[in-house]
C-alpha cells in the first residue's frame, strides 16, 4: 500500500489560554507529530504581537517543526469571512437566528475589498511577528463566500482548508450519535483546485470537542473508521482540533489522539506531516 499523509490541524492559536494550548504542544512533542496551527492574528483587535506569552509560545512552535497559518483575523464573528456551513450552525442556535432574520446585514460584511483588507492585514501581523509568509488560510468556523477565495487567490494565498468531508464529528458535539449523514459526495477527500484557482485542502472531520473519560471511545472509533476509509481510497487524512476543547479538564481529547496516531502507525507507511506537507505532495493530483 502506498504511503498514507496524515495533518494534524489545530486552530485558535492567539485567542484564550495560550496555558492550554503549551499543554498540546507538550504533547504533540511526545508524540513526534508536526500540526498546522491556524493562528489568529488579532484576537479581539490587538495584534499577535503585542501579546508576548503567544509569540513566546507560537515561536517554540516554529521551532518544534509546526505550521503557522492565516485563522480569520479577529475570529469576532462566526460570520467573519462568510457564511458557516448548515452542521456548523446547527450548533450555534443564536448566531443561526441573526442569518435568518437579517443575511443582508451580514452580507455587507463580505464584500471583496473587506475581505481583501482583512487578509492582508492578518497575514502582514504574522509576518511582521514571526518572519514568516503564510500561505494558507482557514475561515473561523469554516465561513466562506465566493468573495473570500477570489481575494485569497488575488494576494497569492497558495491554500485554504474550509471544507469538511464527514460532517459527523459536528453531530457528535451535539451527542446525536445516531444522525446518519454520509460523506460529502460533492467533497473530494484530498486536496483540488478550487475554481478560484486556490488549493482546497478539506478536513475529514472534528473530533475531540470537549470529552470526557466516557466519550474516548466513541470518538476514537470515528475518527479511526475515517482514517481507515481515507487510506484505503490512497487519501490523506486531515483532521480538525482546537487546543482549548482538548486540554487541561477535557485532556481526554488528547486520548482519541493518542489512540488514533497508535492506530494509524500500527497500519506501517503512515507519515505525520504538516498540511503545507501534504499539499505539495498531492500538488500534482490537485491540478
Amino acid at each position: 500500500m502506498n504511503e498514507t499523509l496524515l495533518a494534524f490541524t489545530n486552530d485558535d492559536a492567539g485567542m484564550q489560554e495560550p496555558e492550554r494550548f503549551a499543554e498540546l504542544l507538550d504533547f504533540l512533542a511526545q508524540q513526534e507529530v508536526p500540526a498546522t496551527l491556524f493562528v489568529v492574528p488579532a484576537a479581539g483587535d490587538r495584534p499577535l504581537s503585542q501579546v508576548p506569552r503567544w509569540v513566546a509560545l507560537l515561536n517554540r512552535a516554529l521551532a518544534e517543526g509546526h505550521d503557522l497559518q492565516v485563522h480569520g483575523l479577529t475570529h469576532r464573528s462566526a460570520f467573519e469571512f462568510g457564511v458557516p456551513p448548515s452542521f456548523i450552525l446547527d450548533i450555534m442556535p443564536e448566531q443561526k437566528a441573526q442569518w435568518e432574520r437579517a443575511p443582508a446585514r451580514f452580507r455587507a460584511d463580505h464584500s471583496y475589498a473587506v475581505l481583501a483588507e482583512k487578509l492582508t492585514r492578518g497575514r502582514e501581523i504574522l509576518i511582521e511577528t514571526f518572519g514568516c509568509t503564510p500561505r494558507g488560510f482557514r475561515s473561523p468556523c469554516l465561513s466562506v463566500c465566493d468573495n473570500l477565495y477570489r481575494a485569497l487567490h488575488d494576494l497569492g494565498f497558495q491554500w485554504s482548508s474550509n471544507q469538511v468531508v464527514n460532517p459527523a464529528g459536528w453531530h457528535y458535539i451535539e451527542r446525536r450519535y445516531d444522525t446518519a449523514e454520509p460523506w460529502q459526495p460533492e467533497v473530494p477527500p484530498r486536496p483540488h483546485r478550487h475554481p478560484s484557482g486556490v488549493i482546497e485542502a478539506p478536513m475529514c472531520s472534528e473530533y475531540s470537542w470537549y470529552l470526557t473519560d466516557a466519550d474516548v471511545q466513541r470518538h476514537f472509533q470515528l475518527a479511526r473508521d475515517d482514517f481507515d476509509r481515507c487510506r484505503a481510497n490512497g487519501d490523506p487524512f486531515v483532521v480538525l482540533s482546537h487546543y482549548f476543547a482538548m486540554t487541561g479538564k477535557w485532556s481526554a481529547g488528547l486520548r482519541v489522539y493518542e489512540r488514533l496516531f497508535a492506530h494509524a502507525r500500527a497500519q506501517g507507511s503512515v507519515r505525520f506531516a504538516t498540511l503545507s506537507e501534504l499539499i505539495a505532495q498531492h500538488a500534482s493530483a490537485a491540478e
